[in-house]
Formats: structure tokens, sequence, C-alpha cells
């Protein structure tokens, strides 16, 4: 890329371009009775990235009975060139009651999340999307499952880049 075109390059990237992980597929999955509430955790994973404190970070479950959104909360930065990010970010719980009278089984459901974050080693700042598939499991009476939660590390918000 020529030298010219570069600014222009990296201003189109910071005001339109998200990361976009789109349908990608994962483990994790909340389990709950017919008439009870699934919880899925989502655990940050972050090593390079960093969240913005100051701007609406916040993932979603969507599933067959509705949707559900939580914020994005944590430490502080301890280093003042980076206070205005998370050093360390809270696990977020989801909680979606799963309707009475709903056949056992495996419900497919999406997480999706927006988040402000900036990348530590290559300097670059921008908002990502990221969108993964998940699993609501009914259980019929008198069965035990284990919730299963969905960790969000740099690798899958380093997605490429696209315009929208």
């Amino acid at each position: 890329m020529n030298r010219a075109a570069q600014p222009l390059f990296l201003c189109l990237l910071l005001g339109l371009g998200a990361g976009q992980a789109a349908g990608q597929a994962s483990n994790a999955q909340a389990v709950a009775q017919a008439g009870q509430t699934a919880t899925l955790s989502v655990n940050f994973g972050l090593r390079e990235l960093l969240l913005n404190r100051d701007a609406p970070n916040i993932v979603r479950l969507a599933t067959p009975w509705g949707q559900t959104s939580g914020g994005v909360g944590g430490t502080g930065h301890p280093d003042a060139k980076f206070s205005s990010y998370y050093s360390s970010v809270r696990p977020v719980g989801l909680r979606v009651r799963v309707p009475a009278g709903t056949r056992p089984g495996i419900y497919p459901a999406k997480l999706s999340a927006q988040l402000f974050t900036c990348d530590q080693k290559r300097g670059l700042c921008a908002m990502r999307e990221t969108s993964v598939a998940v699993n609501v499991q009914v259980l019929a009476a008198g069965e035990v499952r284990q919730n299963r939660p969905l960790r969000l590390t740099d690798e899958l918000l380093a997605s490429p880049l696209r315009f929208r």
C-alpha cells in the first residue's frame, strides 16, 4: 500500500471496520429444566486486547424464548497509560427462563458481543463484533448436567476486519 493511502485506510478501518466472527461454533451450553432459568456464563480470556471502560461493551444471548443482554465490567488497569481500559474483565452471566412445558432437548442459541477493544501490541483500537453458536439444553425431570461457559479470547475476537 502506498504511503499516501495508509492514513485514509486507517481512518476507514477505525470508523467502519468491525471484527466479525459470524457463526463460530463453541461447546458452550446453558442447562435448565423446563420452567427454570438457564444461565450462560461468558468468561474473558484476553491477553493482548484491552476492553475500553467508557464504551458500551455488551454481550447478548438470543434463544428460542427471547433475548437477554449484559454489560461488561471489571478492574481498572493499574498502568496510567491504559487507565481507560480494564486490566481484567469479570464474567458475565446471561440468564434466560425456559418456559414450563418445553420438551427436553438441545436448543440452538446465539451469543453476540459488541466490544470496544485496543490491541496493546499493535496500538489499533476498534469496535469488534462476534457471534458464537451456543446451546441451551433443557433437561428431563431428574436429569443433571453441567453448564459449560463460553470463553471469549483474543483469537476469537481477532477475526479479519470487514467493511460494512
